[in-house]
C-alpha cells in the first residue's frame, strides 16, 4: 500500500468525523446561541465587518487590485471553518463561541455571498 493511499484516506474521512463532532457538540447544546446573545453578536460583528475590512486595508495597502482584492474580501467575509473548532474542542478554548459562530456564519454568508456574486454579474 502506498503511503499516498493512507493519507488519502485520512484525508477524506477527516472532514467527515470533524463535521460529525460538531454537529455532536452542537446537538448536546441545551440553546442554539450557546455563548449568549452579547458574544454571539460581537463574534458576528468581528467576522462580517472587521475581518473584511482588515483584509481590504492590507490588500490595498500590498497593491492587490481588482479581482485578486474581491477574492480576498469575499474568503475574509466566508464563515468559520471546522477546523479551529476541533482544536477548540481538544484545548477546552470556547467551543461554545466557534459552534455558534459555524452556525450564524453559514446563515449570515450564503445570502451575503450570492447578493454579492449577482451584483458582480450585473457589472
Amino acid at each position: 500500500m502506498n503511503v499516498f493511499c493512507f493519507i488519502s484516506i485520512l484525508y477524506d474521512a477527516g472532514l467527515g468525523i470533524t463535521m460529525f463532532s460538531l454537529g455532536m457538540f452542537m446537538a448536546l447544546q441545551p440553546k442554539i446561541i450557546a455563548c449568549g446573545k452579547s458574544v454571539a453578536a460581537f463574534s458576528m460583528v468581528v467576522r462580517f465587518l472587521t475581518g473584511p475590512t482588515v483584509i481590504a486595508a492590507t490588500s490595498i495597502g500590498t497593491s492587490m487590485r481588482e479581482v485578486l482584492l474581491h477574492v480576498a474580501i469575499v474568503q475574509a467575509a466566508l464563515p468559520q471553518c471546522i477546523v479551529p473548532f476541533v482544536f477548540a474542542k481538544e484545548y477546552n478554548l470556547h467551543a461554545n463561541i466557534l459552534s455558534t459562530a459555524v452556525i450564524f456564519g453559514m446563515l449570515v454568508a450564503l445570502p451575503i455571498t450570492i447578493l454579492y456574486y449577482l451584483g458582480k454579474q450585473k457589472q
